[in-house]
């Protein structure tokens, strides 16, 4: 019983920090496609070959966990 209450409130606080500190304070990470440069650089000619469609040639993407949050609020709103 203390185990599994133990588990249980660190798992709690895990997930809180996420919440916190991924979700809410810094939303955005880079994008894992063109690792945050928005753009590819090519192999060979050591230039840039062209913009990275995934992030919008921004280097930047919405956390899963602010896209979830994101559409919760907006399924309240229209309720």
């Amino acid at each position: 019983m203390r185990g599994t209450l133990f588990a249980i409130a660190i798992t709690g606080v895990v997930v809180l920090r996420y919440v916190v500190s991924s979700c809410i304070i810094r939303p955005f990470r880079d994008c894992w496609l063109c690792k945050g440069r928005g753009y590819f650089h090519s192999k060979r000619k050591r230039k840039l070959s062209r913009g990275c469609r995934r992030c919008g040639y921004t280097g930047k993407r919405l956390r899963i966990g602010r896209r979830l949050w994101n559409r919760a609020r907006r399924v309240q709103r229209e309720a």
